[in-house]
């Protein structure tokens, strides 16, 4: 066992937590991309101890990767074990209160998968929670810590490809634990503007653009409950994450994401006066491209990723803040703008695919996310 400088526990024993390591080839780039595994390849930390609700994950985390020091209850871990840097790798509608419970007690970073929680209340409270206690906060929406993503929004940032306009989001997913990955990337690439309004809607089991999506259906749809103001699994599920059909959301420095529902690889495209700045199949091209005015020809570039994987960058980024003081690059603020977003959808969906001014007047509207 390795003495390092900074403890860590992981609280959620499920395929973000470690175990999707065993889905993924050792040699791509994102490798590793599990917390456990991360964490493991960073000299400063070690994972100390990991929770979960049930035992059999647990077991299975447990013969996987060799830790036997186990909790079934994540507040005794945070108490007895005092660690340093916390991962939440629970589902998203059980991810609020061990942010919060960690915040408050003394843990100096905190590693949230996303979606960050079921509700603005709740996010709210999340906020309260980091910035009262001073935590060092980042997200899983970890494109923002992918070299080849963080080169293209440099490229952007430099004029390569002129004023960014706006850019095309492609991607068919669900709202809560999937749509950060987009709506942080947009924004990252634009250069992190406040999302001024929304709008679009939810796809519906009977929309056609879901019966056209095959394999992409989520297990069920659920429905929006009006009298409680939230949306509700179906029968024996704890899960109500809708997909998301088409959207846009206008920013405050004059720049639009589009986002479109299409199947397959998850690829974005920024438009700007003088190019166009592009990651396709889900972070395999990436590439800036400038016209040359006057003419017909083109300045291409290639850029291809090198360094350690996003997820082992996200924590380096953290251990950052707790040394330095800098702020992480996807702290709190950062991640709230993007979930306000994700939850002004889902209210302009309610009004009709109406437009709706972020941030959010209503907080309470319930989304229990995977």
């Amino acid at each position: 066992m390795k003495h390092s400088e900074y403890r860590v526990a992981i609280i959620g024993t499920g395929r973000m937590g470690g175990l999707i390591e065993d889905e993924l080839s050792p040699n791509q780039f994102s490798s590793p991309y599990g917390h456990f595994s991360a964490y493991t390849a960073i000299e400063q930390t070690e994972v100390v101890s990991v929770a979960n609700r049930g035992t059999e994950r647990l077991k299975r985390f447990t013969e996987r990767f060799g830790i036997t020091n186990t909790y079934l209850d994540y507040c005794e871990m945070i108490e007895k074990e005092q660690p340093d840097i916390v991962s939440v790798t629970t589902p998203s509608f059980a991810r609020a209160e061990p942010i919060i419970f960690a915040a408050e007690h003394g843990v100096r970073g905190i590693y949230a998968e996303k979606g960050l929680c079921a509700s603005l209340a709740e996010a709210d409270r999340i906020v309260a929670a980091l910035k009262g206690n001073n935590v060092a906060f980042n997200w899983g929406a970890m494109r923002r810590h992918h070299d080849g993503y963080i080169r293209l929004r440099d490229a952007i940032a430099r004029g390569d490809i002129g004023e960014p306009r706006y850019a095309v989001m492609y991607t068919y997913t669900d709202i809560i634990k999937h749509h950060p990955h987009t709506l942080d990337l947009v924004s990252m690439l634009l250069g992190d503007p406040a999302p001024s309004w929304v709008e679009g809607r939810l796809v519906d089991k009977d929309d056609p653009l879901a019966a056209g999506m095959g394999q992409q259906r989520p297990r069920a749809f659920p429905h929006y409950d009006s009298a409680g103001h939230c949306f509700v699994p179906p029968p024996g599920e704890e899960i109500a994450d809708p997909m998301v059909g088409y959207f846009r959301i206008g920013y405050a420095n004059n720049t639009e994401g589009i986002f479109v529902p299409i199947a397959g690889p998850f690829s974005i495209d920024v438009h700007g006066t003088e190019g166009r700045a592009y990651a396709w199949d889900n972070g395999d091209v990436f590439c800036v491209r400038r016209g040359v005015k006057g003419g017909s020809a083109v300045d291409e570039k290639i850029i291809k990723p090198t360094g350690e994987s996003p997820t082992v960058c996200t924590i380096r980024n953290i251990i950052r803040e707790i040394e330095t003081g800098e702020r992480t690059d996807g702290n709190i603020d950062v991640t709230m703008q993007s979930v306000e977003a994700q939850f002004g959808i889902a209210h302009s969906h309610l009004q009709g695919g109406e437009r709706v001014a972020l941030p959010v007047a209503d907080r309470s509207l319930y989304i229990p996310g995977g």
